[in-house]
C-alpha cells in the first residue's frame, strides 16, 4: 500500500473555498518518496500575501503573480479527485478534517460533486502513540522527531505529515494499519459533503453516550422555541462541552438566545462559526479547545465568552 499525504491552504481565512495550494506527497510502503508537488491554485478572491488574515503572522509563501496565473479549483478538481479516491493510496493529513472542510467548500463554490474518500490523521495517531492528552501542532511534532520543513507551505506540510507517519511506524515496529488497529482508530470519511472525523474508539463509548443524551435534550428544547429575529440567521454555534453537559439554566439561556435570533446549535466544531466557552473549563474543554485554536488560526471559527454572548457584545 502506498501513502498519500496532503495539506491544503486557503488564501482568505474567512472564505473556506479560497484554496490557494494543495500539497501532495506520495510514498511507498517503506516511506521512500515517490513524488511531491505543490498544486498552486488561483483562489479568485481577495487575499493577504502575509497570511490568511491581516496581522496574523502566518507566512503562506504566496506569490501573487504565480497565483494569478494558476488554474482555478475547477481546473484541478479532476486531478485532486483522482488522487484522493485512488485505491492505490492510503490517504492521511495532519488535523485533516480542516482540509476536508475546505475541500468541500471549494466543491460547493464551483458546483462540483463531492470528493468521497477515506483518510486518517497523523496528529491523532501521534498523540495516541505518545500517550499524551493533547494533540500537537505539526511544527512541534517535527521538532521532536527531527524533521525540518517550511511550515504553512502545503507541499512542505504534507511532507512533514508523511515523515510523522514514517517515524511512528519505525519507532513502533508496526505498519500504519497495525497502529490504527492497535489504537482502535476509525478512519475519517467524506461522503456527500458530510464528514466524519478520524477518532479513537477507546474510551469513547461511555462519554459519547452521555454526550449524545445531552445533545438530544438540547435539540429537543431548541425545537420548542420560535425564531423572533434574524440577528444570527444561518449562523451556527458550538458550545464548550462542560456547558453542553451542564443541563443548567445558563445552557438553556444560551440555546434560547441562539434559536430565537435565527441561529443554529451545532454539535460538531467543523460546522460552527462561533465557539461559546466558559471561564471554568473542564478537562474535556481544554482538549477540545486545542482543536478550536487550530480552526481559529485558519479563520474557520471564532471564540466568544458565554457572558459576552448573552450580553450581546
Amino acid at each position: 500500500m502506498k501513502y498519500l499525504a496532503f495539506d491544503i491552504e486557503a488564501a482568505n481565512g474567512y472564505q473556506l473555498s479560497s484554496i490557494c495550494s494543495i500539497g501532495i506527497v506520495i510514498a511507498d510502503e517503506r516511506f521512500n518518496i515517490i513524488s511531491r508537488e505543490n498544486i498552486w491554485i488561483n483562489p479568485k478572491t481577495k487575499y493577504n500575501l502575509n497570511g490568511t488574515r491581516q496581522n496574523v503572522g502566518i507566512d503562506l509563501h504566496l506569490d501573487k503573480k504565480l497565483l494569478d496565473s494558476s488554474p482555478d479549483f475547477s481546473q484541478v478538481y479532476g486531478k485532486i479527485k483522482s488522487l484522493l479516491t485512488s485505491r492505490e493510496y492510503s490517504v492521511l493529513g495532519h488535523a485533516v478534517d480542516a482540509d476536508v472542510r475546505m475541500l468541500n467548500a471549494a466543491c460547493v463554490r464551483y458546483k462540483l460533486p463531492c470528493i468521497d474518500f477515506e483518510f486518517f490523521c497523523s496528529q491523532l495517531l501521534y498523540k495516541l502513540y505518545k500517550g499524551e492528552k493533547e494533540v500537537k501542532a505539526l511544527s512541534k511534532i517535527a521538532a521532536e522527531i527531527g524533521v525540518e520543513f517550511a511550515q504553512h507551505n502545503s507541499e512542505e506540510d504534507a511532507y512533514a505529515t508523511m515523515m510523522t507517519l514514517k517515524y511512528l511506524t519505525q519507532d513502533s515496529g508496526l505498519t500504519a494499519e497495525e497502529l490504527l488497529e492497535k489504537y482502535r482508530v476509525r478512519k475519517g470519511v467524506n461522503k456527500d459533503f458530510e464528514m466524519s472525523r478520524p477518532v479513537s474508539l477507546d474510551g469513547q463509548v461511555s462519554k459519547k453516550r452521555v454526550t449524545i443524551i445531552a445533545w438530544d435534550k438540547i435539540k429537543k428544547y431548541a425545537s420548542t422555541l420560535k425564531v423572533k429575529s434574524d440577528k444570527y440567521r444561518n449562523v451556527s454555534f458550538c458550545l464548550a462541552r462542560s456547558l453542553e453537559l451542564s443541563d443548567s439554566d445558563l445552557l438553556y439561556r444560551v440555546i434560547k438566545e441562539i434559536v430565537e435570533n435565527g441561529g443554529r446549535y451545532a454539535t460538531k466544531l467543523f460546522k460552527g462559526k462561533f465557539y461559546i466557552y466558559c471561564e471554568d473549563k473542564s478537562e474535556q474543554d481544554l482538549l477540545r479547545e486545542r482543536r478550536v485554536d487550530e480552526l481559529a488560526e485558519q479563520g474557520l471559527i471564532k471564540r466568544i465568552n458565554v457572558t459576552e454572548f448573552l450580553e450581546g457584545k
